[in-house]
């Protein structure tokens, strides 16, 4: 299932990656992701198998505090 996500507090250089990381160790495959430097904010386009599962792992990470 392909799903998109935006996380703000994207100011310095690897914040995005920190929370693809996230992402991709609770089970997610990474389509697409860009920053918006003026706005700060990540967006992703993702995939999972499961979303039950992805979510259930993924709101235990620190990437899940920075969902917009």
């Amino acid at each position: 299932m392909r799903k998109s996500i935006e996380f703000y507090e994207c100011e310095h250089g690897g914040d995005l990656e920190n929370y693809l990381s996230d992402m991709r160790d609770c089970g997610a495959t990474i389509i697409s992701s860009y920053v918006d430097s003026e706005d700060e904010i990540g967006y992703v386009t993702y995939e999972v198998e499961n979303s039950e599962d992805f979510i259930k792992k993924f709101i235990n990470t620190e990437a899940y505090e920075f969902v917009n």
